[in-house]
């Protein structure tokens, strides 16, 4: 019974629920601590593992040194046998004790772990995968990269250099007609109404291959040059807006993207040979790091096997073609733009600074940067053109007089320009036989069939190398 004053505990009623709250809180404690248990029971067996797989690697790699000094020890011993009995003489070494002919292994645990890591090629897997894949991505790539364009691919690349050519020769034309109007002397108009130089830039521009719509803009042309229905400001005005107009009908930016357009290989094929070759030196670090040195060797020398590859998608060739077609493009446009520079002086477009007037080395007339640096007056001939027109209109000649100059100075750069127009022809096939012209089948052939089976035939070489170490 209960005694008054006594310490007891209190009695707390608990409901079914609680008590059923309670039991799972228990189960779900159970249940963390058993997983907890299973990880940690876990974990414990991967570092026995780890530690288990590096005793077997120096337990192997200390019998395979024991091996070799005693493969040392008996050589030495031989030699040394054969060395007394070939001198006659005796030699005192002790008694070699015979060898069984299968030596047990010390333990089962360094049998295991020689037959694993002696004979077998570490990362073998992997390597080989590492080598299939360089292989895909360097077929690939060569197919891209050996991609040319076809002969057809390339005329209307030769259409819009030919006709800019023709225009030049239009654009020559017109500055005579200039030089005529402007000495008093005009050109009559031919029979369709228009500057034989306008008709036969037409011509050219109706051809196949150009866009119609370059010639509409020189359609519209005017005969101010033909008489003297309008003032000699506004005649010379036409004739730099048609001279401009011929000259960009067919703009040279057109020609270089027809050029762009016959570069040969991809770009896509040049990362493609590049991503082979560093899949090569990954799987050659990775062999060398596990030790398979033989087949790492094998898998640099298939790397750079990948240079005959690479050698042939530089295309050093094309490159070389397309800065001298630039070049050679670039010399009848520059002479034309300095005979176009001395006639605006003729008509009155432009005005020289009296320092310009000046007959000495750095007269304008006597000096013509762009004529030196392009080579496109070698002998001189346009620059002597060019002394003799500023002498008639720095000492007034008569009209004559500045008629004949300024018609030599045209003449001599059509003279100076014919040369010029042949490098570019020349130039422009060159262009055109690298665009068309496929690498060496050869070199890719050698280059491709050493970079794949090179690595597959280091792999067999560093696994034969291994089982030739573990014969006794």
């Amino acid at each position: 019974m209960t005694i008054i004053g006594e310490d007891l505990p209190d009695v707390e009623d608990t409901t079914v629920e609680e008590l059923r709250a309670q039991q799972e809180q228990l189960e779900q404690a159970r249940r963390d601590l058993a997983e907890r248990a299973r990880e940690e029971r876990e974990r414990a067996e991967q570092q026995l593992a780890a530690e288990r797989r590096r005793a077997e690697r120096e337990l192997a790699r200390r019998q395979r040194e024991i091996d070799d000094a005693e493969r040392r020890l008996l050589r030495t011993e031989r030699r040394l046998r054969q060395e007394a009995a070939s001198s006659g003489r005796g030699v005192d070494l002790p008694p070699r004790p015979r060898r069984r002919a299968a030596r047990r292994s010390d333990s089962e645990l360094l049998d295991a772990a020689r037959a694993e890591l002696d004979t077998r090629v570490p990362r073998l897997g992997f390597a080989a995968a590492l080598a299939l894949g360089a292989g895909l991505l360097l077929a690939l790539g060569s197919t891209l990269s050996a991609d040319r364009v076809e002969q057809e691919q390339t005329q209307t690349f030769t259409v819009l250099e030919t006709a800019q050519a023709d225009l030049r020769d239009a654009v020559s034309s017109l500055d005579t007609e200039l030089v005529r109007y402007a000495t008093g002397d005009p050109v009559p108009l031919d029979d369709a109404g228009q500057l034989a130089s306008v008709t036969a830039a037409l011509e050219v521009l109706g051809r196949e291959g150009i866009d119609p719509y370059a010639a509409e803009r020189l359609a519209e042309a005017g005969p101010e040059l033909s008489g003297d229905a309008v003032s000699p400001v506004r005649a010379a005005t036409s004739w730099q807006d048609t001279r401009q107009d011929m000259a960009y009908a067919v703009s040279p930016w057109e020609v270089e993207d027809e050029v762009e357009e016959l570069a040969p290989g991809s770009a896509l094929g040049t990362l493609l040979l590049w991503a082979g070759a560093l899949v090569l030196v990954v799987a050659a670090v990775v062999l060398l790091r596990a030790g398979a040195r033989v087949a790492s060797a094998f898998f640099v020398l298939a790397a750079l096997a990948t240079s005959l590859l690479v050698v042939q998608d530089a295309q050093p060739g094309w490159r070389r073609a397309v800065v001298a077609h630039e070049e050679a493009a670039d010399r009848p446009a520059d002479l034309q733009s300095v005979v176009e520079d001395d006639l605006e002086i003729l008509v009155g477009l432009r005005t020289l600074a009296p320092w310009e007037t000046e007959d000495d080395d750095y007269g304008y007339w006597t000096t013509e940067y762009r004529l030196e640096e392009s080579g496109a007056d070698p002998d001189g001939t346009v620059a002597q053109a060019r002394a003799d027109l500023g002498r008639a209109l720095t000492e007034d000649g008569s009209q004559q007089q500045q008629r004949t100059a300024a018609l030599d100075l045209v003449a001599a750069a059509d003279e100076a320009r014919e040369p010029l127009e042949a490098d570019l022809v020349t130039a422009r096939e060159t262009v055109v036989v690298e665009a068309t012209t496929g690498p060496s089948a050869g070199l890719l052939g050698a280059g491709l069939g050493l970079a794949v089976l090179l690595p597959f035939a280091g792999l067999g070489a560093e696994s034969l190398t291994r089982r030739r170490k573990e014969t006794p």
